[in-house]
C-alpha cells in the first residue's frame, strides 16, 4: 500500500536539508560543477574515486555519494559504459534533462525529484527508486533487469514506452491516470543476452494494478486486473482444470469486471434454447415459451403438458440456467458499476 512519503519512518526533514542545503554554499556550487563536469563527460565506473580519495570533493562522504545534488537542463548521450555505478541519489532533484545510453547499475534514487526528465535507451540494473517523485518524465526503449525496484513511488504523466521489463518492478506506487505503461517487451532493447519469463507477466501486471488502485484509477486497475488474471490462466494455472475453469470464467463474465459478456452469454443461451423450442412448437409459441424459462415468468407452460419428459427437461435447464446468468449479470455489473463510482 502507497504510504505518502512523509510520513515514512525512514524519512528525515532534517537529513534531506542537510543534504540539499550543502550544495547551495561557495563550496558546494564549486564541487557541483566539477561533478556536473564529469557526468557530461560521460560519468562512467567509479568516476568519483580519484577525486574523492585525493580529497578535492570536499564534503561527500564516499565516493558514491551524490545526495541532494540537483540536476537541471541537462541533454547528454553517454558512452556505453557502468555511467553511475553504485550512485547514491538520496533526495537528489532532476529537472528538465535528458540522458541517453546511460547505464544505471545498483544507483539509488531515495526520496529523489524527477521532473520532466527523459531516459532513452538506458539501462537499469539493481536499480532502486523509493519513494521518489516522478512527474511528467518519460522512460522510452529502456531495459529494467536484474533486481530493479520502484517502490513507494508517486507517479505523475509517466510514461514507459516500449520498455524491457524482466521482472516486477512496481511495488506500492501510486500513478495518476496520465501515467502511462505500455506492454512489456519481450526480449531486450540493449542488454541482448536477457529474455524475459511469460511466468513473470502476472506479478508486472499486479504491479501495475496496484499502483492504479492506489492512484484511484480503477479504469486502468480493471484493465490490468484482466490482464493478471489472464497472464495467471495462460502461463501459472497447473492442470488442465484449472486452466479450464480460468479460461471458462473469463470467457462468461471477464473475471468479474465485464458484464457484457455476460449479457452476450445470456444472449446466446437463449436464442439456443429458443431454436429448439421454435422447432417444436412454432415461431410466436415457442419464443413465448423460451421466454418464460429463461426470464421465470412461466408464460406458455400449458403446453408442457402436450410435450414429452424430454422438453420438460429442456424447459427445467433453461429456467436453472437463466436465474443462475441473471444473478451472475447482477453481480459483475454492481462490481463494475460501483467500483467506477
Amino acid at each position: 500500500m502507497f504510504t505518502p512519503i512523509y510520513l515514512l519512518p525512514q524519512y528525515n526533514g532534517k537529513d534531506c536539508d542537510k543534504y540539499q542545503s550543502r550544495w547551495d554554499t561557495s563550496q558546494g556550487i564549486e564541487i557541483r560543477n566539477k561533478v556536473l563536469k564529469m557526468i557530461r563527460d560521460g560519468a562512467g565506473e567509479d568516476f568519483l574515486q580519484w577525486d574523492f580519495e585525493h580529497k578535492e570533493l570536499g564534503f561527500l562522504e564516499s565516493m558514491w555519494d551524490l545526495k541532494g545534488i540537483d540536476i537541471y537542463n541537462e541533454k547528454i548521450d553517454f558512452p556505453t559504459d557502468d555511467n553511475f555505478e553504485a550512485i547514491d541519489f538520496t533526495y537528489a532533484s532532476f529537472y528538465h534533462s535528458k540522458f541517453r545510453n546511460a547505464t544505471f547499475p545498483g544507483t539509488g534514487f531515495g526520496f529523489s525529484k524527477i521532473y520532466n526528465c527523459e531516459f532513452a535507451d538506458c539501462v537499469f540494473s539493481r536499480t532502486s527508486f523509493y519513494s521518489a517523485t516522478l512527474e511528467g518524465s518519460k522512460f522510452i526503449n529502456c531495459d529494467f533487469i536484474e533486481h530493479n525496484s520502484i517502490t513507494n513511488c508517486e507517479l505523475r504523466e509517466v510514461k514507459f514506452e516500449r520498455c524491457f521489463v524482466y521482472k516486477n518492478i512496481f511495488f506500492n506506487c501510486k500513478f495518476d491516470e496520465q501515467t502511462f505503461i505500455d506492454a512489456p517487451l519481450d526480449k531486450p532493447n540493449i542488454m541482448k543476452s536477457f529474455e524475459s519469463s511469460k511466468s513473470d507477466l502476472a506479478e508486472i501486471f499486479k504491479g501495475i494494478k496496484e499502483g492504479y488502485m492506489a492512484g484511484d484509477v480503477i479504469r486502468q486497475a480493471r484493465q490490468y486486473f484482466f490482464k493478471e488474471r489472464q497472464s495467471i490462466i495462460r502461463y501459472n494455472a497447473k492442470g488442465w482444470r484449472g486452466k479450464a475453469s480460468g479460461y471458462f470464467l473469463e470467457l462468461i463474465a471477464g473475471y468479474g469486471i465485464k458484464p457484457i459478456r455476460v449479457l452476450l452469454t445470456m444472449l446466446t443461451i437463449f436464442l439456443i434454447f429458443s431454436i429448439f423450442f421454435i422447432g417444436k412448437v412454432g415461431i410466436s409459441e415457442g419464443l413465448l415459451l423460451s421466454s418464460g424459462a429463461f426470464f421465470t415468468f412461466g408464460a406458455n407452460t400449458h403446453l408442457l403438458s402436450t410435450l414429452s419428459g424430454f422438453w420438460k427437461i429442456i424447459y427445467i435447464l433453461e429456467s436453472f440456467l437463466g436465474i443462475s446468468l441473471m444473478a451472475l449479470f447482477i453481480t459483475v455489473l454492481a462490481n463494475f458499476w460501483f467500483r467506477e463510482k
